[in-house]
């Protein structure tokens, strides 16, 4: 009985030992565990001590034990933002230390990025609501459209592509940097058809931009133009824009009104997507509007900032976790309202 005890000691420290020479010790249940128990079950048989001795050098595993490792995903979210004085002048001299920013409540860990956006990578969809409801405006909604493409794209880092929509959505035009074959996309437009699918629209927009698989920040913004009067989508608001906020595009929607209709709940609705992907409802009422409407957007465009931080906790299970940007106290920061973990 000495000699099984003694046996039993030997075999576990020879284990022991070699899983410590390792790595790190874990919480494994493997094979050699199993095989030593079993082991020291044999030693109660046997009577020898040269079957002990061999017993007990069979026992040592001749090959290392093989652990699992662990790997941590480190998280990094990037946001883009404006910030804006109480006249709504865009303040473009701001410094990483001028914010801090909130992750569902929690400060973040640490601000990993920060620059002014204007020189990063563009990727934009131009997003035409191609619906009779808005044929009135059609043609100078694709004139300024044009006119807005070259003067923010830039051929070298820029990519823009074309979509139209009625109750169904076409992509027109895919991404491409070439300034002539978007425009000539554009002009070709036709308007007719007697419903309208701008979710959907959003949507598909919103997987075609993601699809540039890019190797450094980039932005990614969505010119929706329509009368905002929804009735022919597959999916509803919430779920365009929890799309839209999963591949990290800011809608901006031109709403277009000339006819001076009551568009008080479609309104309501596509404030709510811009609001919520970090982009801007403007409101057109004139065919001047149009062209205000897309200087405006280019001025937005070349004003943002980009900052990343890295969260105090987080996992990658899909929750969505709303963010707060906060700066000086006389500015207005306007941005996403959160993400999702990934």
């Amino acid at each position: 009985m000495v000699k099984t005890i003694f046996t039993l000691l030997v075999l576990v420290s020879a284990g022991l030992a070699q899983i410590y020479s390792d790595g790190p010790f874990s919480v494994h249940h493997s094979q050699d565990v199993d095989f030593f128990l079993n082991a020291a079950k044999m030693q109660e048989v046997e009577t020898l001590d040269s079957a002990v001795a061999a017993s007990a050098r069979s026992a040592v595993p001749s090959a290392p034990v093989s652990l699992p490792s662990i790997k941590k995903e480190v998280q990094e979210v990037n946001v883009t933002f404006t910030a804006t004085d109480h006249h709504g002048h865009f303040v473009r001299n701001l410094a990483p230390s001028d914010f801090t920013i909130h992750d569902n409540g929690e400060p973040s860990e640490r601000i990993t990025y920060f620059e002014s956006q204007s020189e990063l990578p563009l990727r934009l969809a131009i997003v035409i609501d191609s619906s009779d409801s808005v044929g009135y405006a059609f043609n100078d909604e694709k004139r300024s459209a044009g006119v807005f493409l070259k003067r923010i794209l830039r051929r070298n880092s820029d990519l823009a592509l074309v979509m139209e929509f009625n109750q169904g959505v076409r992509l027109v035009q895919e991404l491409a940097s070439d300034n002539d074959l978007l425009s000539h996309a554009i002009q070709n437009l036709r308007s007719g058809g007697g419903e309208t699918a701008i979710y959907d629209a959003v949507s598909a927009a919103s997987q075609e931009l993601a699809k540039v698989k890019d190797t450094q920040p980039a932005r990614r913004a969505i010119i929706l133009i329509t009368d905002g009067e929804e009735n022919s989508s597959h999916i509803n608001l919430g779920q365009a824009a929890e799309v839209a906020q999963r591949n990290e595009c800011a809608v901006y929607v031109m709403r277009i009104n000339l006819a001076g209709r009551n568009l008080e709940q479609s309104d309501r609705a596509m404030k709510e997507l811009a609001e919520v992907t970090g982009g801007n409802f403007l409101d057109v009422r004139t065919k001047e509007d149009v062209t205000i409407a897309f200087s405006k957007i280019d001025k937005e465009l070349r004003s943002q900032y980009l900052i990343s931080y890295k969260p105090a906790t987080v996992s990658p299970d899909g929750s969505f976790h709303r963010i707060v940007v906060l700066g000086p106290k006389n500015l207005r920061i306007h941005h996403r309202d959160g993400y999702f973990a990934r």
